[in-house]
Formats: C-alpha cells, sequence, structure tokens
C-alpha cells in the first residue's frame, strides 16, 4: 500500500489522479472503499473495473489480494500509461490494462471472463448490465450516489437480480450498489 501511495503522490503531480490538495486523505478514503468492496464481493477470483482512472478499486484490489485476476478499462491515454507503469513498478501478476471505453471492452471481451465488473464515477451504469453479452459471471458493484441508486433498482433488467445496498464508510450520501445474479446476499451492510 504505501509504494502503491507513494507511486501515486508522485505522478499525481504530472496527471492530477486524485485531489491534490488533500491527497492524504483522498487516498485513505479510496483505499478505504477498495478494500470495502473487496469484502462485499467475497467469494470471487477475478474482477473487471471500469473507468481505472488512478486505480480505484481494481489496483487497490490487487494490492489487497494478490491471487485476484484483474483488468483495469481505462480510456484516457495518460491514465491507463500511469496504471500499466505502476503494475509494472510494483510487480503485480494476472493484472492488465485495457485502453479503451466500454464499448470497446464489451467487443473484446464478451465471453464470460470475469466474475465481477466495478465502476466508481461512470454515468448510465445500466448499459453494463444490459450489454452484459455474458462476460460477467457472478454480478456488479456501482460506487455511486443517492438519486443514481434510486434509479439504478428500479430497472427492470436490475430487478430479476439481488441487489443489495451499502453505505459507503464515512460517505453519508455514497452507496455500493451490489448486483448478484446468483441471487445470494454476502454484503456487510
Amino acid at each position: 500500500m504505501e509504494r502503491f501511495r507513494e507511486i501515486l503522490r508522485r505522478e499525481n503531480r504530472k496527471y492530477n489522479l486524485i485531489s491534490r490538495i488533500s491527497f492524504n486523505e483522498t487516498f485513505e478514503f479510496l483505499w478505504t472503499l477498495s478494500s470495502q468492496i473487496l469484502v462485499a464481493l467475497e467469494p470471487f477470483s477475478s474482477l473487471v473495473d471500469i473507468g481505472s482512472g488512478a486505480g480505484f478499486p481494481g489496483l487497490a484490489i490487487k494490492i489487497l489480494s494478490p491471487e485476484k485476476r484483474l483488468l483495469l478499462v481505462e480510456p484516457k491515454a495518460k491514465r491507463a500509461l500511469f496504471l500499466k507503469r505502476t503494475i509494472l513498478e510494483l510487480g503485480l501478476k494476472e493484472i492488465n490494462v485495457f485502453k479503451g471505453d466500454f464499448s470497446l471492452f464489451h467487443k473484446k471481451f464478451c465471453n464470460g471472463e470475469f466474475d465481477y465488473l466495478s465502476s466508481m464515477g461512470i454515468k448510465k451504469k445500466e448499459s453494463f448490465i444490459r450489454e452484459n453479452c455474458g462476460y460477467i459471471r457472478k454480478g456488479f458493484c456501482f460506487v455511486t450516489g443517492e438519486k443514481e441508486t434510486s434509479r439504478l433498482l428500479l430497472l427492470k433488467k436490475i430487478k430479476k437480480y439481488n441487489s443489495n445496498v451499502v453505505k459507503v464508510h464515512g460517505k453519508d450520501k455514497l452507496f455500493l450498489v451490489i448486483i448478484r445474479k446468483d441471487g445470494k446476499n454476502n454484503s456487510n451492510s
């Protein structure tokens, strides 16, 4: 974790990946959030993180649980490059970066390869479920606000799955929306 923090601090000066003003506070929050996601989704062996940006939650989950297989999807070239260099510098295995957006990812990886899909901050999260195409075996985890949470849970496609809403530690109006295809409720509220 500390090596990742130092790499991120160094690269943040160039790429503005997370808040420069409150770097430590933001890092701690994102690290804790990634840990909360890891615990909420267990058991699983693979995850695709859409819009990985500074590496949260995907890269942090890989550091916390090195046996997991991860794919980080990032459309912005500079951020994708940051992720690739960080993975090399940390010596992580079974983690890749796909430089592209969701539609490109969807066309290339539509083959039942991952247990979960996670996403923070990307709008229109229902497109991940609607265009699922069988590449996500167990379900989805979205980090989102109160209005988006309510909207997601009303969608017809999502109603056929088991959905949990878990409050994000330390943030009153931020939630994990966990959608499980198998109907099991394993999250910790």
